[in-house]
């Protein structure tokens, strides 16, 4: 099954590209069938992601208004670029 996973910040183009740029690797290497984009907080839980990779400024926006199912799919990330933070809470999640 492929995984719809989405990153997401304010404008749907700074950090969120980022973060898509340091998951894409990690995913590939953790051998995760997935499809990888960018959004903005009010789009995202209109597209249904499998998963939502964000700041934590952003993940409390999207937790706001999110059902319990949804709020569960965020995935918050503190430093953008760092590899290990992200391939230890992509793996975090996958855990659940």
């Amino acid at each position: 099954m492929t995984m719809n996973i989405m990153c997401v910040c304010g404008c749907g183009l700074g950090s969120s590209f980022a973060l898509e740029m340091t998951a894409k690797p990690i995913l590939e290497k953790m051998g995760i069938d997935f499809n990888l984009g960018h959004t903005t907080v009010s789009e995202v839980l209109s597209l249904k992601p499998d998963m939502i990779i964000t700041s934590g400024t952003f993940s409390d926006a999207i937790k706001g208004g999110a059902s319990v199912e949804d709020a569960a799919k965020v995935v918050t990330i503190q430093k953008f670029t760092d590899s290990v933070e992200m391939e230890q809470a992509i793996s975090r999640f996958l855990d659940k």
